[in-house]
């Protein structure tokens, strides 16, 4: 025959009988965990050293029956589910939950941030959120939700009036009975952020492209090897340009003008819509000055948007290459007028043969005028003073083309 009580003192869950005053009889674990009447009397969840029981009770005639079930865990989890809600419904940030169709299942107050109302987002994927290049993205991202990851991202917003903005999301898997039904996270508006990131990173790039060009000046052979490269490292970074450089008063290419630019038309710093027929967006006219002079323009065609920033950096460059090529130029004149003093003591020893020749020859009739007569000597020594007029007008003649050389090297 089955023992009731030794069964009942060999269960694993606490079991105790009581009346309204006192316990009456409890089992093994029961009095493991020390209960008091006033533990189990009325009460339907008790707390002992850390741990919560859920009490379920049972009354006959006037006793009760109480078995003891641990729901710590439970507890737990029930806690943390609170916590979450009230995260979820307060926090800051735009939390969602998506089903497995990435439809928006809920959304706490902060859905705001796109412009849409509560009931317009739920139900809708978020591609009501995507513009159009953003969808595909959005779409890989959720892939791996499905598959059990976690996944973080920046994607281009679109609000409810068609403004952009810019939301960095941390979205993961979204669990039920150890199946993935869906996803859900918590997304945050980083525009600001953003904006002031890809101005700090234009700027940056900027003041490379200044740098690489500065370590250029007075490298290359000449002004046009310098604008050559100049071409070349803006079309490293992406930027289509088109160079022109100031020669005998005009503007010239200075590079090959393959889109036709006509800025140069215009050579002040400015910054627009350029009238050229290829313009896409705006524009960057920089000119090349040094000293007040305009030596060349730099034209950034279709560069897009730029900050004063930037802008600054590109007005130091045209500086920059405006004073490399006023050393080119200068270089250059030192050369020609090195050339011309070079030519010009040649020169100058050449006359100088052509005057002592005549001079001698005057010289020696002088000594034997008694000999030949002084009619005869006269007519030589003139003869030879026509020789060294006609070296001494090529002596004007030669000083004349360097003083005009000079002055159109000044001049340019």
């Amino acid at each position: 025959m089955i023992n009731l009580q030794e069964v009942v003192d060999r269960l694993p869950l606490p079991v105790i009988i009581s009346d309204e005053k006192s316990i009456l009889y409890a089992n093994e674990e029961a009095k493991k965990i020390g209960f008091s009447p006033k533990d189990v009397v009325g009460r339907e969840k008790l707390v002992i050293d850390n741990k919560v029981y859920k009490l379920i009770s049972i009354k006959f005639s006037k006793y009760i029956l109480t078995v003891a079930v641990d729901y710590t865990e439970e507890q737990k989890n029930l806690d943390s589910l609170r916590v979450y809600e009230k995260f979820f419904k307060s926090g800051k940030d735009f939390f969602f939950i998506l089903d497995e169709k990435g439809r928006f299942v809920d959304v706490n107050q902060t859905y705001e941030v796109v412009g849409y109302n509560r009931e317009e987002l739920i139900g809708k994927t978020t591609r009501i959120i995507a513009f159009e290049d953003q969808i595909e993205m959005l779409r890989e991202n959720f892939k791996k939700v499905l598959k059990g990851e976690s996944v973080r991202f920046t994607f281009k917003a679109k609000t409810a009036k068609g403004e952009t903005k810019y939301i960095e999301v941390l979205e993961w898997p979204r669990v039920v009975g150890g199946k993935i039904i869906g996803g859900e996270g918590v997304a945050r508006d980083i525009t600001d952020r953003f904006i002031l990131q890809q101005q700090l990173e234009k700027t940056n790039q900027a003041l490379k492209i200044l740098t690489e060009v500065n370590q250029q000046i007075f490298k290359e052979k000449d002004e046009y090897a310098l604008l050559q490269k100049v071409w070349s490292i803006l079309k490293n970074y992406g930027i289509k340009s088109a160079i022109w450089i100031k020669k005998q008063g005009k503007l010239v290419e200075a590079v090959p003008n393959i889109l036709e630019c006509t800025a140069f038309e215009d050579p002040r710093f400015r910054y627009g819509i350029c009238k050229c027929k290829n313009s896409k967006s705006k524009s960057l006219i920089i000119p090349f000055t040094h000293a007040g002079k305009l030596l060349g323009v730099l034209a950034l065609c279709s560069v897009g948007e730029l900050d004063e920033n930037e802008m600054r950096v590109f007005l130091q460059l045209g500086e920059d290459i405006g004073l490399g090529i006023e050393h080119y130029n200068a270089e250059l004149d030192r050369k020609i007028m090195s050339d011309i003093i070079y030519e010009n003591l040649r020169h100058f020893e050449n006359l100088a043969d052509k005057l002592r020749n005549p001079l001698a020859i005057a010289l020696g009739y002088l000594e034997i005028k008694d000999e030949v007569g002084i009619e005869k000597v006269l007519d030589e020594i003139k003869n030879q003073l026509e020789r060294m007029m006609k070296t001494i007008e090529e002596l004007r003649s030669q000083e004349m083309t360097t003083f005009l050389i000079t002055k159109r090297e000044e001049s340019s």
